[in-house]
C-alpha cells in the first residue's frame, strides 16, 4: 500500500509563474514615465531665462518681458562692484512697464569715473549675460577707449542697450547730481507674519530697499523677522489698532476702551515679541489713531527705545504723526497706499508712477503695499523704472534718520 501524502494546499502558488505583463504594455508605461519626466524638464526649461530666449527667437512675444527683466537684474549685479549701478539713467524719460510698448529695448546711459576700466566692465557684463543664457549682440569700445556700447538680449532681439562713458570730474558732476539732492522714495510692505514662503518670501527677496512691517504673534512672525534682519531690511512692528469696521483680528488690537496702562502693556508685549525692530506703524487703526489719548499712551510707551512711528494714515482724522512729533519722537507719514481696492498689477504699477511723481514734487514720498501677488508682480516688473526714474530708493529708516539729522543742524 503506497504511503499517504498530504494533499497540496490550493493556496500555495510557489511553483506557479506570475502573470507576465505584455511587452507592449511595458513599453507604454516606460514611454509615459519618460514623457512625464521630459515634460517636467521641458516646462522648467521654458520657464527659465534660456527657455525664454529660445521662445522669443522663435516668434513668441510673451516671454520677452520676463527675459528683459532677468537680463536687467544680471546687468545691474555685474555693474554693482564697479559702483555703476546707481549711475544708471535711461536715455529717455523712464516709464513703468504699463506705459512702455511691449518689446521695446531699454536704453541706459551710464557715466563713469575717468579711471573706470571699461574693458573689465565689458568682461563682467559679458560673463553675466552668457551665464544667464542671453546673448551679447554688440560690444564695442571707441573714442580711444573712453566709451563702451553694449547691446544684449536674445539672438534676434535687443532687450537692453547700454552706453558707458568715462568722464572727467566736472563732466561727471554735471551728469550725476549728488544723491542727497534726489527725491527719495520709500516702499513699505505691511502684514508680514502669516507665512515665510510663497509671495511673502518672493517680496522679501526683491532687490529693492523695502521696509518690512511684521504683525506680532503670528506663526511666522519670528521667521520673517530673522529673514528681514539677515537681509539688512528696515523692520517695523505692525501694531494692531482698532479700526472703524469690525474684523476678525488674529491679534488683539489696541482700542479706545483700554486704559493707558493697558495700552502700554500691549505695546511692550508686542515689541518684546519682535526684538530689534527699527520702528512702529499702525495696522488698521482708523479709530485708535484718531484718539489723542490713545495715541499719547502709545507714543509714551515707545519713548526711550530709539524707535520711530510711521503713521499709516488709515484715516484722514489720524493724530498719530502730530502726537509723535509733539512728544519728540521721530516720525513719518504714509503718502499713499499702493494696492488698496484692487487686485490688478497694472493699477499698482500706475500708483508706483504716481508715488515717484509725488516724491519729485515734495522731495520724498512713502508708499505702503501688502504681500499680494499683484503687488509683487508690479514691483518686480518695475525694478528698472524705479531705479532709473531719477529718484533715490530708500527705506523709511533712511527718511526718518536724515530728517532727524537735518533738524539738528
Amino acid at each position: 500500500m503506497p504511503p499517504k501524502t498530504k494533499p497540496r494546499s490550493k493556496s500555495r502558488t510557489a511553483d506557479e509563474k506570475p502573470a507576465r505583463v505584455p511587452r507592449p504594455v511595458k513599453l507604454l508605461i516606460v514611454s509615459l514615465i519618460l514623457l512625464g519626466v521630459g515634460g517636467a524638464a521641458g516646462v522648467k526649461f521654458l520657464q527659465s531665462t534660456r527657455g525664454g530666449v529660445f521662445l522669443v527667437d522663435r516668434g513668441f512675444d510673451e516671454p520677452y518681458a520676463r527675459v528683459q527683466r532677468d537680463v536687467g537684474i544680471a546687468l545691474k549685479r555685474a555693474l554693482e562692484p564697479y559702483g555703476l549701478r546707481r549711475r544708471i539713467r535711461t536715455t529717455d524719460a523712464p516709464v513703468p512697464t504699463t506705459s512702455r510698448p511691449p518689446g521695446t529695448p531699454i536704453e541706459w546711459s551710464i557715466p563713469c569715473d575717468d579711471s573706470t576700466d571699461l574693458l573689465r566692465v565689458n568682461v563682467s557684463l559679458t560673463e553675466a549675460i552668457e551665464a544667464l543664457g542671453a546673448e551679447v549682440r554688440e560690444s564695442e569700445q571707441f573714442d580711444h577707449g573712453r566709451t563702451l556700447r553694449f547691446q544684449v538680449g536674445t539672438h534676434m532681439r535687443d532687450t537692453h542697450r547700454l552706453t558707458l562713458r568715462r568722464l572727467g570730474p566736472s563732466e561727471l558732476r554735471a551728469a550725476m547730481p549728488p544723491t542727497e539732492h534726489l527725491p527719495r522714495v520709500a516702499i513699505v510692505i505691511d502684514d508680514f507674519g502669516y507665512s515665510d514662503g510663497g509671495i511673502p518670501r518672493e517680496v522679501l527677496d526683491l532687490d529693492l530697499p523695502l521696509t518690512v512691517a511684521i504683525l506680532p504673534g503670528l506663526r511666522h512672525s519670528q521667521d520673517v523677522l530673522a529673514l528681514a534682519k539677515k537681509g539688512h531690511r528696515c523692520v517695523l512692528l505692525h501694531l494692531p489698532m482698532e479700526g472703524s469696521e469690525p474684523r476678525n483680528n488674529d491679534i488683539e488690537p489696541i482700542t479706545h476702551t483700554m486704559s493707558d496702562a493697558e495700552i502700554a502693556s500691549f505695546v511692550r508685549a508686542y515689541l518684546e515679541s519682535l526684538p530689534g525692530v527699527d520702528g512702529v506703524n499702525n495696522h488698521m487703526g482708523s479709530v485708535a489713531t484718531a484718539d489723542a489719548r490713545v495715541m499719547g499712551a502709545v507714543i509714551k510707551a515707545l519713548e526711550g527705545r530709539g524707535l520711530f512711528f510711521l503713521d499709516s494714515l488709515t484715516s484722514p482724522k489720524s493724530v498719530a504723526y502730530n502726537t509723535a512729533v509733539a512728544a519728540g519722537l521721530r516720525a513719518a507719514s504714509n503718502t499713499m497706499f499702493l494696492d488698496d481696492h484692487t487686485d490688478r498689477r497694472d493699477d499698482v504699477a500706475s500708483r508706483l508712477h504716481t508715488l515717484v511723481e509725488t516724491a519729485r514734487a515734495r522731495g520724498h514720498a512713502i508708499g505702503i503695499g501688502h504681500p499680494h501677488p499683484w503687488t509683487f508682480e508690479a514691483l518686480r516688473d518695475n525694478l528698472d523704472y524705479l531705479e532709473t526714474a531719477g529718484v533715490e530708493l530708500v527705506t523709511v529708516c533712511d527718511i526718518v534718520r536724515d530728517a532727524s539729522r537735518d533738524s539738528t543742524r
